[in-house]
Formats: structure tokens, C-alpha cells, sequence
């Protein structure tokens, strides 16, 4: 014949005269579980403090090179304003080399290129220490 399985359910008489005791029961286990509550809401704000922290140092990152590259580098984008002479002059075909402007963007590319992967052996760097520094003050 099948058994019934053991179950942890307390079962009481209804209306039993020994409530103060069940009032105690109830706020013990209520107070158990604000204290593991608070302890996981500490730990939430600990992880968003750092999460947020690192975001913001990637973010500074790579808003400090972006702005470095600008101000280093030059800006092919721009147009040179024309003047116009009075008296006009007889047009003489001029050859536009194509190479200084790949020459231009292949120089800038590899800026780019070499300061994107500084930036990030910089921060794997901070990343790796800050998980050392936190390994080290959990144990």
C-alpha cells in the first residue's frame, strides 16, 4: 500500500489556547526572513555600486581616446572655403591624387586601431586587479 510522504506541516487544533506562543513562533520566522531580505538587498546595492563604477570608467575610456584621436588627428571631412578671384583665370586641369587621402585614413585607422586596444589592456588590467582586490577582502 502506498505510505504518505512525511510532510513538515505542523497541524494544531484549531482555536488552541496556546497562541502566544504560535505569535512568537511566527515572529521569530518573520524576522529570519527581514534579515535574510536586508542581507540580499545589501548585496544588490554592492554589486549595482560596482557595476556602476566600472561602467563609468569604461565610459570615461573611451570618451577620453575618442576625444585624444579628434583633437590629434586631422579631420578629413572638412571643406576648405573657396575664394573667387576677379578676374577669372584660364582653368588649368589639375590631377587629384587619391593616395594622400588613403594614406590620411589608413594613418588614422591604425590611430585608432593601436589606441582601442591600449584601452582595453588598460581596462582588463583594472578589471583583473579590482576582482583580485575583492577575492582578497571576501577572505
Amino acid at each position: 500500500m502506498s505510505q504518505l510522504p512525511d510532510s513538515s506541516i505542523k497541524l494544531s487544533r484549531p482555536f488552541s489556547s496556546d497562541t502566544d506562543e504560535e505569535l512568537q513562533v511566527l515572529m521569530h520566522d518573520a524576522s529570519v526572513y527581514r534579515e535574510k531580505l536586508e542581507g540580499q538587498w545589501d548585496d544588490l546595492k554592492t554589486d549595482a555600486k560596482e557595476y556602476g563604477k566600472q561602467a563609468l570608467i569604461i565610459g570615461g575610456v573611451v570618451t577620453t581616446t575618442f576625444l585624444v584621436l579628434n583633437a590629434l588627428l586631422p579631420d578629413t571631412g572638412k571643406k576648405k572655403k573657396v575664394v573667387k578671384l576677379a578676374e577669372p583665370e584660364p582653368e588649368v586641369k589639375k590631377i587629384k591624387y587619391k593616395s594622400q587621402n588613403t594614406v590620411v585614413s589608413a594613418v588614422q585607422s591604425l590611430a585608432w586601431t593601436l589606441a582601442m586596444g591600449w584601452a582595453r589592456n588598460k581596462l582588463k588590467n583594472y578589471i583583473a586587479d579590482d576582482r583580485k582586490s575583492n577575492e582578497s577582502s571576501e577572505s
